[in-house]
């Protein structure tokens, strides 16, 4: 019983290490195109590069995310729903989609993402954390 045990937890450890290994690649190669994507805008001459120690991999920073990624994912999630969406089945649907507001409490700043959004028009609250977006809202009241 045991060794069958065992064997499961090796065969998962196997499965967690190649995940981490493709993610590390994945982030070398995101790390690659900034790179190339600041060069390019920065200037023609090429920078000399500096390679940085390793890091390990508890200790990384997290990275920001692009402006607008969440609103823009926000609407998007929005308009295929025929219902209403409550504010939790958004941050599912953000954390999916590696779009999730980052910070200790998420839910908190994507409350401060979707307040913004109605004060700007573009989505509105039908009750109860639930969540439309407007032309969705006023075409059904017509």
């Amino acid at each position: 019983m045991s060794a069958q045990f065992a064997e499961q937890l090796h065969a998962e450890l196997a499965v967690i290490q190649a995940e981490l290994e493709r993610l590390e690649a994945r982030r070398r190669l995101v790390e690659e195109l900034l790179e190339l994507e600041s060069n390019a805008a920065a200037s023609p001459t090429p920078a000399p590069t500096r390679t940085a120690a390793p890091r390990r991999a508890g200790t990384a920073k997290r990275r920001r995310l692009p402006r607008g990624l969440i609103s823009r994912t926000v609407r998007e999630f929005l308009a295929q729903q025929a219902e209403p969406a409550h504010a939790t089945a958004i941050l599912a649907e953000l954390e999916r989609r590696d779009a999730a507001p980052q910070g200790a409490k998420p839910i908190a700043n994507l409350q401060s993402n979707l307040q913004r959004m109605q004060e700007a028009g573009e989505i509105v609250n039908v009750g109860r954390n639930r969540w439309r977006l407007r032309e969705v809202h006023s075409s059904l009241r017509n």
